[in-house]
């Protein structure tokens, strides 16, 4: 599902995924909480609210989602990703289920 809405996720995603500032540490198994921007969490909700509209399941929106991100700057540490992309699929779900 390639919308004007996705584009526009996908470019906040990279921009905040490169200014995002992990302190990775040997510790990598303990997952600390990220904030996202007001921005990007509004293009989450959008993003969700037309895949419902479409008729598509959670489950199909997390794996189009994901697979979208997984494109996106893909010179970003995966640690740091992950982190960024487990934010936005939690609230992607939270705001399916919302609307």
């Amino acid at each position: 599902m390639s919308t004007r809405s996705t584009d526009l996720l996908l470019e906040l995603f990279e921009r905040e995924l490169r200014a995002l500032d992990l302190r990775v540490s040997d510790n990598a198994s303990r997952r600390s909480t990220l904030r996202i921007s007001r921005e990007l969490d509004r293009q989450v909700v959008e993003y969700a609210g037309e895949v419902r509209t479409n008729g598509l399941t959670p489950e199909q929106m997390l794996v189009e989602l994901k697979a979208a991100l997984a494109k996106v700057a893909l010179d970003i540490p995966s640690t740091q990703r992950n982190v960024l992309v487990a934010e936005l699929t939690g609230r992607a779900i939270d705001a399916f289920f919302r609307h």
